[in-house]
């Protein structure tokens, strides 16, 4: 029975050697999703699930690092970071650009807006074509926090993107902007 139990294990994805309990294992994760989706919906179409569910796996896992890694020692979230560096990126804007440029709702983006004006790293700008609005620009500290982040993130990049040789991440490049552009149908079939 107990080699009937050892052989078991080796073939479950779920048991790690050496944990106390069974956990699955990252790089079986697709194959028990594939099983549980042809269970829930048998007509599934796997490639495009596959591409979607992988795509969020690895950007959440590489936020979730850098995020640990980078950000967070240095006194920001990641969200903060990347609103700084889009600031940066198109020398200030409206808070709902801004919102939309960041793939945020505007109440977050009020909320995050708050917290980097209270660290003295944004500022608000009358808009010179509408009084009534204001735009987000950096203060000398936020530029100085998203010049000395940019390089910390960076460096933790160039780590992910070691992953994969020069022409690999050219192609995946490329791809992931192709895949930006596309706006399926809101509507489900």
């Amino acid at each position: 029975m107990r080699n009937e139990a050892k052989a078991h294990d080796a073939e479950d994805p779920r048991v790690q050697r050496g944990s106390d309990e069974a956990r699955v294992r990252p790089q079986e994760l697709e194959r028990l999703a594939h099983r549980a989706a042809l269970d829930a919906y048998p007509e599934v179409d796997f490639d495009a699930m596959a591409m979607a569910f992988n795509l969020m796996r690895a950007a959440n896992r590489l936020t979730r690092d850098l995020e640990v890694s980078v950000n967070r020692p240095n006194g920001l979230s990641f969200a903060g970071y990347r609103l700084l560096f889009t600031i940066k990126a198109v020398d200030g804007e409206h808070p709902n650009e801004l919102a939309r440029l960041s793939s945020v709702s505007t109440g977050s983006m009020s909320s995050l807006l708050q917290t980097m004006d209270k660290y003295g790293l944004v500022v608000r700008e009358a808009d010179p074509t509408d009084g009534r609005r204001s735009v987000v620009r950096l203060s000398g500290k936020g530029e100085a926090v998203v010049a000395d982040l940019c390089r910390a993130n960076n460096l933790r990049e160039q780590q992910w993107a070691e992953g994969l040789n020069s022409e690999e991440r050219q192609t995946f490049t490329s791809l992931l902007r192709k895949l930006l552009l596309h706006h399926p149908d809101r509507r489900m079939r």
